[in-house]
């Protein structure tokens, strides 16, 4: 199903780098449908995401703004604790070999919690909290998929579509975002 996975994005990059997200809506659909939708039931991101949520459902906007801060902070420092300890997770360690093994088609992977905050990344992200964005809030408030724009990503430095989905729990309720940054065009 991985390979299928590729072609399609393979596809994206090669066609889709004269075209908006919403001409190929149906193309990532069935991504989303497919290798997406069986990255986020693995039992490895619910229970990931679980954990988080019982640390962080408490979190008042204050704290979790601070922490987005002190991110924003690490990134600049040679001492980075709060961004290691999201990079050396496990679920990281999974994150980064699926997008090691997109052979350049995927960009970036970002799993969030409850209340936005990173769970798992395949690289460093430019914040720790992604809950002010689309990509976190349309799929984690109404449960749908969110299909950004095509633009110049700054985390990664590529042109890219953001594909963010809702991850669920074994009861169907939304517990946190995946979101999937893929290349389109060439750069």
């Amino acid at each position: 199903m991985l390979s299928r996975f590729f072609i399609i994005f393979g596809l994206l990059a090669v066609f889709g780098q004269h075209v908006g997200a919403s001409e190929y809506e149906d193309l990532l659909n069935e991504i989303v449908a497919g290798p997406i939708a069986v990255v986020v039931s693995r039992d490895q991101v619910r229970a990931a995401i679980a954990r988080q949520n019982k640390q962080t459902e408490s979190y008042s906007q204050n704290e979790i703004l601070a922490l987005d801060e002190k991110w924003r902070a690490e990134l600049q420092a040679e001492h980075q604790p709060l961004i290691s300890n999201v990079l050396e997770r496990d679920l990281s360690d999974y994150l980064k070999r699926i997008q090691r093994n997109s052979e350049g088609v995927i960009t970036e992977i970002i799993i969030t919690d409850a209340v936005g905050l990173n769970v798992g990344l395949s690289k460093v992200t430019s914040d720790y909290w992604q809950g002010d964005e689309e990509k976190w809030r349309v799929p984690f408030q109404s449960g749908r998929i969110n299909l950004g724009e095509v633009s110049l990503d700054d985390s990664t430095g590529k042109v890219q579509a953001q594909i963010s989905v809702p991850v669920r729990d074994s009861r169907n309720q939304t517990i946190g975002t995946a979101t999937f940054a893929v290349r389109v065009g060439s750069d």
